[in-house]
Formats: structure tokens, C-alpha cells, sequence
């Protein structure tokens, strides 16, 4: 009996087999695979109510992220010295802070206040992307001559823009870049420690995305008992894997009230899932549920700017067109469409502060805070 049931199952699996070695590409597979994803949480216009479906999918998104619970998130704080510097022209103090924002973890970051103004300021968060220099870069502290150039070419020193304009700025160390990268990368001068701590993150049922949200939410419960700032008026900017963290972290924290990521918004078909990019963007089973324009939405009724480039090749200007047509129907059932805003700038894979100032004297006039329209 066993025998024939062999036999009868064999004949079954040999039912249209090709006559020819069929021809083996995985890519063909894994491009199916992402083509069949179901997304089934999108946000669909006329058929979704939106303040329901931003409550539902915040929710979500968290426990992808595996966030720690809230009492968790700032454990402790110190801080430095205030120093008056100038780095570029622009004249500022300084004050180096670190967030204690896990129990054995430690995230730098420098408080910049333009030099004699007297708070409550509005501040700018300010990130990083894959850069070895991490935050140093947002403020401009670069000593190679190369990366002065790139810092200065690709406008990426935004927390001194963000004091040349009049605000606070808080450059913030993401893990895996700068000084929080491991021993071996910091002695190898490597650009992140990205890959490592991704899979270390899994290993333990965390996501490394998350880990940087929970950061910035930290050091937003940190700025937030800071007088020099108004809580009231927290903007958040980045380039890239800065630009990254900037809409999840909006997606998340309604007290950002502008959110201004940077040659980091597209389609995930078309960029993290259609071209080589790091492993940190990955985040378990987030294309199942949703699309890179869903995140965004989140960040409505608060205030956008998508900034892109033309000529940027990991994030291609036609996913970011297509993607922002998506975005414009959720901040138009919002009701606030005027708040939404995409930049392309005449050049690749960079920052574009040309539209910045403009963007976010509209954001930061009239009261409210960040989550009230």
C-alpha cells in the first residue's frame, strides 16, 4: 500500500514538469515575491476613514518596530559644558549631551542655540545618514578636506542652517553611525556598523529601525524639560538613512510638527526592494501591510516636506512621483493639503536646503502643538 501511494504521488508531482532543465534565476522569484505582497493596511481613498486608519496603522507600525514600552525610553541624561563656537562662520554654543535611553546605552548628541538668543526656541532635530562622522556632519565638524567638500556641496551641516535661521538645533547620534558604531568599525574607520547590529537587533526580537525611534522619542522626552525649548515646535530633518529615521520617527510621534526627509521618500518597490541599499531599512514584514506613502501619511495633518533628487539613483525620482501622488490623497482626506510639500532638486543622492527656511517658517507660526491642527 505504501508503495503505490509513492508511485501515485510521484506521477502526481511529474504533471506538467517542463520537458527542458528549467532555467533557475531567483531574483525572478524574490521580484514575485514582492510583486504579490498584499499590503493590506493601505490607506485607500474613499473607501478608508482616515483618523481611523491613522490610529489602527500608528499601532501597528509600532509593534513592527518592537518599541520598548514608554517608561523605558529616557532613563537619564547628562550634561556638558556650554561652549560659544564657530564652525563655518556661523557662530553658535554648543552643549554635548548624552541620552541614556536603554539601561546600558548612551546616545550622544550636541544642543546647538544661536549665540544670543533667549528661548523658548523652536528646535530641529537633526540625523544623519550612513556617514562614519554620524553627527558631526550636521554640525559641520568635518577635518578632511574631501568631506568638507561633500558636506558643504551637498548642504548636509543642517543643524548649523537650522541656528543660522534663527532655531534650536539638536544633532543626534543614530545608532550604527559615528560614535555609535562598534569598537572594530570605529579602529577601521568604517562607514556604519549597520549590518552587524541589524542582525543582532532580529536575533534578539528587536528591529534596529526601531531602536533608532525610540532614541529620538527619547531625546524628544529630553528637549521637551529643556526651557530653552518649545516643545511646541519640533522639526526633524535628515538626508538619506537621516531621512529615513525622519518619517518613521514622525510617523510615530505626533509631537514633531514637521517632518523634512531628504532623498529618502519613493516607493519601496522601486528603492529599498528594487536597488541594493543597507540592511538597516529592512523591518519584518512591513510590505505586508503597507507602502513607503502609508508611512508618510502618518505624519498627517502635520506638516511635509519630501525633498528628492532628480538624478538620485537609490531612490528613483519616478517611485518618489508615484509615491507622492499616493501622499497627496491621504493629506487631502486629512483635510490639510496645503501642508504637504515635495522639492526636487536639480542633482542626486544629497541634502537641498534651498526650500528649508521657507518650509518651516509656515510650519512653526501660529500655536499648537506638533499632533494639533
Amino acid at each position: 500500500m505504501i508503495s503505490l501511494m509513492c508511485i501515485s504521488l510521484s506521477l502526481a508531482l511529474r504533471v506538467g514538469a517542463p520537458a527542458e532543465e528549467p532555467t533557475v534565476r531567483v531574483e525572478d522569484y524574490m521580484t514575485d515575491l514582492r510583486d504579490r505582497l498584499p499590503h493590506s493596511g493601505r490607506f485607500r481613498p474613499g473607501e478608508t476613514d482616515f483618523a481611523t486608519w491613522s490610529r489602527r496603522t500608528r499601532a501597528h507600525l509600532a509593534k513592527l518596530l518592537a518599541l520598548p514600552d514608554v517608561e523605558k525610553r529616557l532613563l537619564d541624561a547628562w550634561e556638558g559644558e556650554w561652549e560659544r563656537v564657530t564652525v563655518r562662520g556661523t557662530e553658535h554654543r554648543r552643549q554635548r549631551v548624552l541620552l541614556r535611553t536603554e539601561e546600558r546605552l548612551w546616545v550622544p548628541a550636541y544642543l546647538c542655540l544661536p549665540p544670543d538668543a533667549e528661548g523658548p526656541l523652536p528646535v530641529v532635530i537633526c540625523c544623519q545618514g550612513h556617514a562614519r562622522d554620524g553627527m558631526r556632519v550636521s554640525l559641520g565638524l568635518i577635518d578632511d578636506d574631501s568631506w568638507q567638500s561633500l558636506v558643504v556641496e551637498g548642504d548636509r551641516d543642517n543643524a548649523l542652517q537650522a541656528v543660522r535661521n534663527g532655531y534650536a538645533a539638536l544633532a543626534l547620534e543614530l545608532r550604527s553611525f559615528g560614535e555609535l558604531r562598534d569598537a572594530e568599525d570605529l579602529e577601521a574607520n568604517a562607514t556604519s556598523s549597520c549590518t552587524r547590529h541589524t542582525l543582532l537587533a532580529l536575533q534578539a526580537g528587536r528591529v534596529l529601525m526601531g531602536m533608532r525611534v525610540h532614541d529620538v522619542m527619547a531625546a524628544i522626552d529630553y528637549l521637551s524639560g529643556r526651557p530653552e525649548i518649545d516643545a511646541s515646535r519640533i522639526a526633524m530633518t535628515g538626508n538619506s538613512g537621516g531621512g529615513t529615521i525622519t518619517f518613521y520617527a514622525s510617523a510615530m510621534d505626533e509631537r514633531i510638527r514637521a517632518a523634512i526627509p531628504s532623498c529618502a521618500f519613493c516607493t519601496f518597490r522601486d528603492s529599498i526592494q528594487g536597488v541594493n541599499h543597507c540592511a538597516c531599512n529592512f523591518i519584518p514584514e512591513m510590505s505586508v501591510s503597507m507602502e513607503m506613502d502609508d508611512l508618510a501619511g502618518l505624519i498627517a495633518p502635520r506638516w511635509q516636506l519630501i525633498i528628492a533628487g532628480k538624478d538620485d539613483a537609490i531612490f528613483p525620482i519616478d517611485g518618489v512621483r508615484e509615491a507622492y501622488e499616493r501622499l497627496e490623497t491621504i493629506y487631502r482626506a486629512a483635510g490639510v493639503p496645503e501642508r504637504l510639500q515635495l522639492y526636487v532638486g536639480q542633482g542626486g543622492h544629497r541634502y537641498y536646503a534651498e526650500p528649508v527656511p521657507e518650509f518651516l517658517a509656515r510650519a512653526f507660526a501660529g500655536p499648537g502643538t506638533g499632533g494639533v491642527r
